[in-house]
């Protein structure tokens, strides 16, 4: 049980990384004052790992928790709604998407600088400006072009993406406590995602789109574990068609929920899809360039690219490994939580790209699964940006290579710790009752 100075360690830590939080948005400036902004970034997450620790070691329940985990969730997500994106400029496309649709057209047909779209540049020349890529057409799945759709049906203001994501953010962290109250752990550990940096900063600061489909994703868990296998599958299905990962973790559900329970999948992708259906193979076009062409502070995938000397191959090798992972935690049936994030983890592992914001699938499962290796990189992953940095506009990312070690090898270090104390263990380290008592049986279709 957390005794009161427990509590007030708590308090103090929000308050510490409140602060942090806003001398870091006093300094969100690309040119001038980066890596004073980069600093405190990595700065706020010494407050946050503290509570973290606080919160995985709470025995006790007070009423106020939730209160206090999604208050101070909304002032560290407020200080950095209102600064300038300058860690991405992906809303600008988001933006971009959402008012190609209210012109009527397919925004999978064209890139930005089609002469087609030329009317809409000089309506919204600004929003045009800031799109990365506009050789390029849009790479985002059908139900996340509804989401643009609908913002921007609202406004077409950066500042107005970025809120309507952080309400997905805010949504996602309530949802995340009403899984851990399923899984018989204290909904306060939700605070392992809920104060971290990364959704602050990368949801709230840059407005990315992720938290969409992360939040369907930890929605499908919640239902999954109060036996609502229909619905389990398609808010599955529906993180899948706000981005495509969450195809990837259908397959995990296949032991625990009858097969004709899948039939929400195509069924609700056909409804969804419908509306861009115009498009045929051109809405791939910017996918399949995205898999061509990105490349970037990867680790293991670097490794296999060494060994077989060729992309295509080391994707190839990764797809193997991955559908090996997937095949090997369903023929142990491990239930869809653990399952999640041990496939959620090899993905960022072996994937040619970790932008930071990718490590958002993952997050929200530390509240369950408070591994220090996976706790560490979510903080350190903000190291990555120095490339950025570094590189003259238009210009690749210049990667330092002591820098890229200072993040991923504490990481590593303390994952093969892990590792190595399962093995001598001779059994799987878990979290206080991580399962939820399910034993694999089916509880309807």
């Amino acid at each position: 049980m957390i005794a009161r100075n427990g509590r007030r360690l708590l308090w103090l830590a929000a308050a510490i990384e409140s602060v942090l939080a806003i001398a870091a948005a006093l300094h969100v400036d690309r040119d001038q004052t980066f890596p004073v902004y980069l600093a405190l970034y990595l700065a706020m997450s010494l407050p946050w790992l503290a509570a973290s620790y606080i919160a995985v070691r709470d025995r006790s329940s007070r009423g106020s928790d939730a209160a206090l985990v999604v208050g101070v969730a909304a002032i560290l997500r407020a200080i950095f709604l209102v600064t300038e994106p300058v860690l991405s400029d992906d809303v600008f496309r988001y933006v971009w998407d959402g008012r190609v649709q209210h012109a009527g057209i397919n925004p999978y047909l064209y890139s930005p600088d089609d002469p087609t779209l030329t009317p809409l540049r000089a309506e919204i020349p600004e929003v045009y400006a800031g799109i990365n890529n506009k050789d390029i057409p849009t790479l985002y799945p059908p139900l996340m072009q509804i989401l643009f759709y609908a913002a921007t049906s609202v406004s077409s203001s950066l500042l107005w993406m970025k809120a309507f994501f952080t309400l997905f953010d805010l949504a996602l962290v309530l949802v995340l406590t009403r899984l851990l109250s399923a899984l018989g752990l204290h909904p306060l550990r939700a605070l392992v995602y809920a104060w971290s940096p990364l959704p602050v900063v990368e949801i709230a600061g840059s407005g990315h789109n992720d938290v969409a489909g992360v939040f369907f994703l930890v929605a499908a868990l919640w239902a999954f574990e109060r036996s609502r296998p229909r619905g389990s599958i398609a808010l599955a299905t529906a993180s899948g068609l706000a981005k495509l990962a969450g195809f990837a973790l259908l397959p995990l559900f296949g032991r625990f929920v009858k097969l004709r329970t899948f039939w929400a999948v195509p069924l609700l992708t056909a409804l969804v899809a419908l509306p861009y259906a115009s498009a045929g193979g051109l809405a791939f076009r910017g996918l399949s360039e995205y898999a061509l062409r990105w490349r970037g502070n990867d680790s293991l995938f670097h490794l296999l690219f060494l060994l077989t000397g060729s992309l295509a191959n080391a994707k190839v090798l990764v797809g193997a490994i991955l559908a090996a992972v997937a095949l090997w935690l369903v023929w142990r049936k491990t239930p869809p939580v653990r399952a999640f994030f041990l496939t959620l983890g090899a993905v960022l592992l072996l994937t040619p790209t970790v932008h930071p914001w990718y490590l958002l699938w993952v997050a929200p499962l530390l509240a369950v699964f408070p591994h220090p290796a996976w706790l560490f990189l979510q903080a350190g992953v903000a190291l990555s940006y120095h490339a950025a940095y570094l590189a003259s506009p238009g210009e690749p990312w210049r990667e330092l290579l002591w820098i890229k070690l200072l993040e991923y090898g504490p990481f590593y270090v303390l994952l093969g710790l892990n590792l190595l104390k399962w093995a001598l263990d001779g059994s799987r380290e878990a979290p206080e009752n991580p399962e939820s008592g399910r034993d694999g049986r089916d509880d309807g279709g």
